[in-house]
């Protein structure tokens, strides 16, 4: 009987990591420089991060943004490519392990959009601020970003 309880203890126990209270679905609400008030991106840009059991997966990306399929491009001038594939690359999506404990978030990005930041590890700071998600961090320039995620149902 004490062997069952303590297996049932232990198994109770090792479910409630720090990881649990990040774990869910989030949208995301915005990114702002929190000394100028501005947004490195589309005020309509939309998100996805979802943290379950050690995991992440994120991506933001412009709404508008938009497939042309191969045979239009092609007829398409020089700039009008460039500016399309400009628009089609602005995307932010990596995915991988995460830990969180007190505050602190570290991303470990097995796969990115970036194949520079494939291995790379992010370390991040996290609060929660009128149930809202603040991811933020800090540039080498000082300036701090918060990027703010609402937990979906």
């Amino acid at each position: 009987m004490k062997r069952t309880t303590l297996v049932l203890l232990l198994l109770l126990c090792s479910g409630a990591s720090a990881n649990d209270s990040l774990d869910g679905a989030y949208e995301r609400i915005s990114l702002t420089n929190t000394r100028t008030g501005e947004s490195p991106e589309a005020s309509n840009r939309q998100g996805l991060l979802i943290m379950a059991h050690g995991h992440y997966s994120m991506m933001t990306m412009n709404p508008d943004r938009r497939f042309i399929p191969d045979e239009v491009v092609e007829t398409m001038s020089a700039e009008e490519q460039i500016d399309y594939l400009k628009e089609w690359i602005d995307i932010n999506g990596h995915t991988g392990r995460y830990e969180a404990d007190e505050g602190k978030l570290t991303w470990y990005r097995d796969i990115s959009e970036n194949p520079r930041e494939v291995g790379t590890v992010s370390n991040l700071n996290y609060e929660w601020r009128d149930n809202l998600l603040v991811i933020y961090f800090t540039l080498p320039n000082g300036d701090r970003y918060d990027w703010i995620w609402r937990r979906l149902k």
